[in-house]
């Protein structure tokens, strides 16, 4: 008879089990997964709607977006750096062309086909100019003025125009644009601030991106031409003259021994001339120094030197005048002469552009060699 097995109910939770216990654990973990998932996902919803509700609209710019600072505005000595200036010339072109006498005996020097070339070439007529400045350093030469309106954007393209390659442009403010290239064999630097005032550095650019610096008010610890420590001890000249010449001091060995020594102790010089009636120029020098108890000595000096300087041959080439009024004081030294406009035109073509038969006053010979000479 055979004998039937029944399986002990230990046994049979010994094979039930397990499956029924791998069913269920499988199911938990879905759940789970799924509500992370959820999670994260309206996390990330909620995190791009407050991103995009506090963000400031794109393609244009934030209505509390800052504009962008003003440049400085100032004469051109304002954008001349006073570190490293060995001279400086401030000038007021129109307002000395205004002068009837003085323009025609600028012409001679200088004739009108020559102003109108110079437009032509750079795009900026130099007789129409209120005031300008020509500032010279050890490696460079910078030109600035003041512009009419319209003129920039003519400048810079026939500054393009004259450079053998391309231009390197920069634009750090809406307002600047220097453009830096080569013409002939001469690296140059143009600089526009604000379409108003032009400056160009020949030679080292980085005058012209002094000038910048100047236009942007970053260098308030490095004074300008005029207000360092050897040219701020003159007096203000530069509104009541058409023209100023600067030197600062120390001056070299050479030039110690001028004005009778006086250039020793001299920590600047400086020249101012303008235009009056008669066909005639006040022309003042000015030398800064500490003068104190001896300066009516040095006034005397200073007589002295003017007085042999007028009848030397170069006096005498300008038809200069030994009269001068001298002043002192502690400070500053001043002499003043009125120079005859006609004398001095003479003297600068006889000096620059005349001739050998001109300077000596030669006669000129016929156009045929066997006639007679021309008185």
């Amino acid at each position: 008879m055979p004998v039937v097995t029944r399986p002990s109910p230990a046994v049979t939770r010994a094979t039930t089990t397990p499956t029924t216990e791998r069913d269920q654990p499988s199911r938990r973990p879905a759940t789970s997964m799924a509500a992370r998932m959820r999670w994260l996902l309206l996390t990330a919803a909620w995190a791009t709607t407050w991103a995009t509700a506090c963000a400031p609209p794109t393609g244009k710019p934030s209505a509390h977006a800052p504009p962008a600072l003003p440049l400085h505005r100032g004469p051109p000595s304002d954008f001349i750096s006073s570190a490293g200036l060995r001279w400086l010339l401030l000038v007021k072109p129109r307002q000395l062309l205004a002068e009837p006498e003085l323009s025609r005996a600028i012409q001679q020097i200088i004739p009108r086909a020559r102003f109108d070339a110079f437009a032509e070439s750079s795009g900026v007529d130099l007789r129409v100019l209120g005031e300008a400045a020509i500032a010279s350093f050890p490696y460079s030469t910078l030109y600035v003025a003041d512009l009419p309106r319209g003129v920039a954007a003519l400048a810079r393209a026939r500054f393009g125009e004259r450079l053998l390659t391309e231009g390197v442009s920069k634009r750090s403010h809406s307002g600047l644009i220097r453009i830096t290239g080569v013409i002939g064999q001469t690296p140059e630097t143009l600089l526009t601030v604000d379409d108003r005032l032009l400056a160009v550095s020949v030679g080292d650019p980085v005058q012209a991106k002094i000038a910048e610096a100047y236009a942007l008010e970053r260098l308030k610890h490095s004074p300008a031409a005029l207000q360092g420590a050897a040219l701020s001890t003159l007096p203000e000249l530069a509104s009541n003259n058409g023209a100023v010449f600067f030197a600062p001091g120390p001056f070299a060995d050479e030039w110690q021994r001028a004005a009778g020594g006086l250039l020793q102790s001299t920590v600047a010089v400086a020249i101012a001339a303008q235009p009056i009636s008669g066909g005639k120029v006040a022309t003042t020098v000015y030398l800064a120094g500490a003068w104190q108890d001896s300066a009516d000595d040095a006034a005397r000096r200073l007589r002295g030197a003017w007085s042999t300087f007028a009848r030397s041959s170069s006096g005498r080439l300008f038809e200069l005048t030994d009269v001068a009024e001298v002043s002192a004081s502690s400070d500053v030294l001043c002499l003043r002469v009125e120079l005859e406009l006609a004398g001095l035109v003479r003297g600068v073509r006889a000096s620059v552009l005349a001739d050998l038969s001109e300077i000596l006053n030669l006669p000129q010979k016929s156009a045929d060699p066997s006639g007679p000479v021309k008185p």
